[in-house]
């Protein structure tokens, strides 16, 4: 789900304590039908950035985006709730990076 995207260096764990990228990308399963049907143009690039973070220098990542969270859970939850997918409290949009250029 993560490949072609701006960035192709991650790191592990991950913010949600996936030790490997095939654990996160097991983890990721549940949404792959919003990503496919396309219900918000950020919501692959937000399960990308929790699940495979951006390595900006080794041991060093970057959390989501608290907009890139908040746009991509509002544009979808009707579609999830369709799936019975519920947003996980370990996404929750509060814990995300506040950053005014999001």
């Amino acid at each position: 789900m993560c490949q072609g995207l701006s960035y192709n260096s991650t790191f592990m764990p991950n913010v949600l304590n996936h030790y490997d990228q095939q654990t996160a990308a097991l983890a990721m399963e549940p949404f792959h039908p919003m990503v496919n049907l396309r219900c918000s143009p950020e919501l692959r690039m937000f399960l990308c950035a929790l699940y495979a973070p951006v390595c900006m220098e080794y041991g060093r990542v970057t959390l989501p985006c608290r907009r890139l969270c908040l746009q991509a859970r509002s544009d979808c939850y009707k579609l999830m709730e369709m799936f019975g997918v519920v947003w996980p409290e370990e996404m929750n949009c509060d814990s995300c990076y506040r950053r005014l250029n999001c």
